[in-house]
């Protein structure tokens, strides 16, 4: 989550963020390490197993000149050895300037300026995101990042370079699986403009264009979020378009703390419609999902301290899956899953 956006209106019990050990703080320059180790029980309604990941990270920063501060960001997941995923995967790569009050300029690979206008219902630590899929792509890379706070306005906006391989996240940030979309792109540019009133309120509006060598896809998203002292709401519309296709979505969280534990749930929904071409060059027509994505989600977590928490999540699902793993895409159904998970943070 953006913490710089929301520290007001996410609860700190959603915070994946780790507790930085600073290992270097002299003559204006500063280092610090980070990193968590956690363990899930997974049930996708046919099986259930247990994995174990881990995330490291370092980051940096050295002042240039008076207002003006370098910095620099690296921070990698890490899977179990059995883990049929990637053994080690960038998450966050990429350096940058600090302004102070004029905002900062992002060089690398992280969130994109979109992301910004659907943070407000990224509270979930397992699932959530449903609404999403194919409208928000997760962290690229190749890009130049603005981000600007200025009282309660807020300013993002970043440009994506060429993308020969270009990929998709789905699912929750927390733990993305990337989709290979089969096509090459050519740019990207994004933007999301905001304001966080001081009783709780929060307005976003974000814009998103890709160009592909076939035509374009543009992305939006309304969103909104509000915080009274221990209770939470979240709620964001989505849209996407191409020539042949339209993707409408939502998704409304609440969450509330009671001390130590957090209640949470949230609704996502999406509709499609048209024609797509999604995997190696295979069409799906988008009429024949409809709606769907219909899933509902409830969650409680517990804090023990800063560093440590468990959680356990349930999804139920009453949408439809795809199966990318054919030439073309393919129909399933979709399953209730749950989870449970502990994790401790450095």
């Amino acid at each position: 989550m953006k913490k710089t956006i929301l520290a007001v209106a996410i609860p700190a019990l959603f915070a994946a963020s780790a507790q930085a050990a600073n290992v270097y703080d002299a003559d204006g320059v500063s280092a610090d390490v980070y990193g968590r180790m956690q363990f899930d029980i997974r049930d996708d309604n046919t099986n259930t197993d247990a994995v174990g990941s881990a995330r490291m990270g370092f980051k940096a920063q050295s002042e240039i000149a008076t207002g003006v501060s370098g910095f620099a960001k690296g921070e990698w997941q890490i899977a179990a050895e059995d883990a049929d995923s990637s053994k080690f995967t960038a998450r966050h790569l990429y350096v940058g300037f600090d302004f102070e009050d004029s905002g900062k300029v992002i060089f690398g690979q992280t969130d994109t300026a979109f992301y910004t206008a659907v943070a407000p219902t990224d509270i979930f630590n397992s699932f959530g995101y449903g609404a999403y899929t194919l409208v928000e792509d997760g962290r690229q890379e190749g890009q130049i990042i603005y981000s600007g706070e200025f009282g309660g306005f807020i300013l993002d906006a970043s440009y994506q370079f060429r993308n020969p391989d270009f990929q998709v996240g789905v699912g929750n940030p927390e733990d993305t699986s990337y989709v290979d979309l089969g096509a090459e792109l050519d740019s990207a540019y994004a933007a999301t403009l905001g304001y966080n009133f001081d009783f709780g309120l929060g307005l976003y509006g974000g814009y998103h264009v890709e160009k592909f060598k076939d035509g374009d896809k543009k992305n939006m998203a309304l969103s909104a979020s509000y915080s009274w002292e221990a209770l939470y709401l979240g709620a964001a519309y989505v849209n996407a378009k191409t020539d042949d296709a339209k993707l409408d979505g939502y998704d409304l969280v609440v969450s509330y703390d009671i001390n130590a534990v957090s209640l949470y749930a949230g609704y996502a929904y999406q509709k499609a419609s048209g024609d797509a071409t999604l995997v190696d060059g295979g069409t799906m027509t988008f009429d024949d999902l409809g709606d769907w994505v219909k899933q509902s989600t409830l969650g409680v977590s517990y804090k023990f301290n800063s560093n440590m928490k468990v959680w356990g999540e349930y999804l139920v699902d009453n949408g439809k899956g795809v199966d990318t793993e054919g030439a073309a895409p393919a129909l399933t159904d979709a399953d209730n899953q749950w989870r449970i998970a502990v994790q401790y943070n450095f």
